[in-house]
């Protein structure tokens, strides 16, 4: 691994580029003390012996004060900390480690979200959230299945928000229907929510 440029991150740290293009960031300091310059060439030896270690226990700190801030999947954990150019290899132990002590949780945070969104999202629209997260298909139907999610209930309060039942044009009024099915509710269910509101 040969180093070929050094550029500061911020006062404190700078990232470290090396030819083959991998990024691994550390602190000024660290850099110095190891002696890190640009056209050095850093063996395995000395990567797993003085820099990994470093790196290592560094994602896991790294990791546990994310999950501090808010409860994450473990796709955005994986986004944040490649961001902070912390290697895959110390991201994987990391997720591992957390995983074994039960911090990341796929399922559980699929549950907390549907339970925070679902009088706000449509069914569809809470698997596409979470597959955007990285969750599996599996889980997300699975916990979809368990929640009560009043679909019907959302349709009418955006048919009388876009005041629907106040418009004349056809053509207006297949608008908000499409408007309706952008958020990810089915054309069938619109149209009984509509003839059910006519009836009633």
């Amino acid at each position: 691994m040969i180093v070929r440029e050094i550029i500061p991150i911020n006062t404190k740290k700078s990232k470290i580029i090396f030819e083959d293009g991998d990024i691994l960031a550390l602190y000024n300091g660290e850099i110095r003390r190891m002696d890190i310059t640009v056209g050095k060439e850093i063996d395995e030896e000395e990567y797993y012996i003085n820099i990994y270690p470093v790196l290592k226990k560094r994602t896991f700190a790294r990791l546990l004060h994310i999950l501090e801030r808010s409860f994450k999947s473990e796709k955005d954990i994986v986004r944040k900390l490649r961001l902070s150019f912390y290697p895959d290899e110390a991201i994987k132990e990391a997720i591992d480690k957390a995983k074994k002590f039960g911090y990341i949780d796929d399922e559980r945070y699929v549950e907390r979200y549907i339970n925070t969104y679902k009088d706000k999202y449509s069914k569809l629209k809470l698997k596409y959230k979470l597959m955007e997260k990285g969750i599996d298909k599996e889980i997300i139907e699975n916990a979809l299945e368990v929640f009560s999610i009043d679909e019907v209930s959302m349709i009418r309060k955006l048919l009388d928000k876009k005041n629907y039942f106040e418009l004349d044009e056809a053509e207006k009024k297949q608008k908000v229907i499409a408007s309706i099915m952008r958020q990810g509710f089915k054309y069938q269910k619109i149209k009984d929510v509509i003839n059910d509101t006519c009836i009633g």
